[in-house]
């Protein structure tokens, strides 16, 4: 993603990392190494000692928000904390007038959720949250082609996310199904939803699989099938997409092609017709990175509310699970 305002000096670019866990060095990696981000202060409430292979100086750390928020230079907050904060947190720094970016889900009260929209429009500051599938060269392809209509109208989309090894404190609904449904909103408007979810390995509170139903106008229907302890070896991410006259296939996994799209040659036989298959697109992309692009588009973006929409409905969604 191209960046257009990276003329901007670092001055304008001071930013602070709120968490730096397992998935906020991840942030870090990315903060650190983009042009116009200087990271003033990054908050961390434990022991120093704990981050391994962080190169940075000490006196950037601090364990007190109020010296973030106090930080007139500090315009740029990046939110990586635990769940149950994400709303509180995201209210507090943009009431001192900074722009903030939230980790993915921004589980909100309905009082909470009208806060944030206010403030952002008030103070004119972006609330942006993470949703790295809205970056997918790979899907954002398989779109286009479903645009020019050269497989026809798309009939279905399933999904099927699996992630093994890591039991998680939050159960599924607000991890993966945030990802599902933000795959979803690039290829049509969603209408509603239907869900049921599972535990069958930990045989505890948190459930750990999940069935997602969409349904869009047309007639079309979204599958997503999403598991936190699949018990395989190996992740998965593949997006597949049914049309008229081909298939899409997005792999973001894949280590050959990212997407491959095929389409349908009918043959007449009797009283039935067999598809035979030609391939018709097919790329390799990186999709190790999305991230960065998530970040990128957040600090040189001009959009203050880029997608809350899609955020409200994901925080509709989490709550009536």
């Amino acid at each position: 993603m191209e960046n257009t305002n990276r003329k901007k000096s670092n001055s304008q670019n001071q930013s602070a990392l709120i968490g730096i866990g397992y998935w906020g060095k991840v942030h870090f990696k990315y903060l650190k190494n983009i042009k116009n981000i200087n990271i003033k202060k990054i908050f961390y409430k434990k022991k120093l000692k704990n981050l391994k292979n962080i190169n940075i100086k000490k006196e950037k750390f601090t364990n007190s928000i109020k010296d973030i928020l106090t930080d007139g230079s500090i315009k740029y907050v990046d939110v990586v904390t635990p769940v149950e904060t994400h709303a509180p947190l995201a209210i507090k720094f943009l009431k001192k007038n900074k722009n903030v970016l939230v980790e993915k889900p921004l589980i909100m009260k309905k009082n909470e959720e009208n806060q944030i929209e206010k403030l952002a429009k008030k103070n004119k500051k972006k609330i942006i949250i993470s949703y790295p599938y809205l970056f997918s060269k790979s899907l954002l392809l398989g779109k286009k082609i479903i645009k020019n209509k050269k497989l026809g109208k798309l009939n279905f989309i399933e999904i099927t996310i699996q992630q093994c090894g890591r039991f998680m404190k939050y159960d599924i609904n607000s991890l993966l199904a945030p990802h599902a449904i933000s795959i979803f909103s690039i290829f049509h408007k969603i209408e509603n939803f239907k869900l049921r979810s599972y535990n069958f390995i930990q045989n505890k509170s948190k459930k750990e699989t999940v069935g997602l139903q969409c349904f869009y106008k047309n007639n079309i229907l979204g599958i997503a099938n999403l598991s936190l302890n699949y018990a395989s070896k190996k992740n998965i991410k593949k997006i597949t997409l049914f049309c008229e006259k081909g298939t899409i296939i997005c792999d973001l996994d894949s280590k050959q092609e990212t997407i491959s799209s095929f389409k349908y040659l009918r043959l007449n036989k009797g009283r039935y017709k067999v598809a035979k298959i030609k391939k018709y697109i097919s790329r390799k992309f990186d999709e190790k990175n999305n991230m960065k692009y998530v970040i990128e588009d957040f600090y040189f973006k001009k959009n203050n509310l880029l997608n809350f929409k899609l955020t409200k409905k994901i925080n509709q969604f989490i709550k009536n699970v």
